[in-house]
């Protein structure tokens, strides 16, 4: 055997035709992420806006309960009116945001209303997802006892 050479020949690609097409996958995959994505970002957004609102709204119905509950065992009815701040500030305290207190009372019973009103910076005001509301209102009413 002497040393004889091989010619070496150039690497050819395939001709791409029609059906070598249709079955060539690549760059499939960051398509179908291209398609997805968007939809599974909206979907997460949704899910985070909704779950804080829900969260939000059952700590503003919880700080009405409260308060109402705790009015009832004010002396007098300016009493009771800074009682049940007094447990709406409470109950409130680590929830950001600013909110209003309104008392009313007749003579069976009394209303704690609140009206919560969502930070500026909150996931709530975000235009990503369509949001329920940056206002929350809740309402509780306990009935006073009788004499």
């Amino acid at each position: 055997m002497t040393g004889s050479i091989h010619p070496v020949r150039p690497c050819r690609k395939p001709a791409l035709t029609g059906a070598t097409l249709m079955r060539d996958e690549r760059g499939a995959a960051i398509v179908e992420m291209a398609l997805v994505l968007p939809l599974f970002l909206a979907l997460l957004m949704g899910v985070l806006v909704y779950s804080q609102y829900f969260m939000l709204a059952h700590s503003v119905q919880q700080a009405a309960n409260d308060g109402a509950r705790a009015a009832i065992v004010g002396l007098d009815a300016a009493d009771r009116r800074a009682v049940a701040t007094r447990a709406v500030g409470r109950s409130l305290q680590a929830v950001t945001g600013t909110h209003t207190i309104a008392v009313s009372e007749t003579a069976e019973a009394v209303t704690v209303a609140i009206t919560f009103t969502a930070p500026p910076d909150s996931i709530l005001r975000s235009s990503f997802v369509p949001a329920p509301g940056n206002v929350i209102r809740a309402r509780a009413t306990f009935e006073l006892p009788v004499d």
